[in-house]
């Protein structure tokens, strides 16, 4: 079974991520924090790998909006 990751972003973040990927793309939000802006989503470990290929392709519109679904990045989204 897929991990599921609990992620924690700026909300213009995610828009941009909505934005770029139109097809339905399994980030589920499940939270939004008014003070902070931010967004908390859930997201499969097979999704964040197809993400993360973005991200270590040439540079195009979709690499800096996926640097975090790489393995190094991810860590510091994810919340409890």
């Amino acid at each position: 079974m897929d991990k599921i990751y609990k992620l924690e972003i700026p909300r213009n973040h995610y828009d941009r991520i909505a934005d770029a990927f139109t097809e339905p793309n399994g980030m589920i939000a499940i939270g939004f924090d008014g003070k902070k802006d931010t967004v908390i989503f859930t997201i499969s470990e097979q999704l964040r790998k197809r993400l993360a290929k973005h991200a270590v392709k040439q540079k195009n519109h979709l690499y800096w909006i996926t640097q975090i679904f790489l393995p190094r990045n991810i860590n510091q989204y994810e919340v409890q």
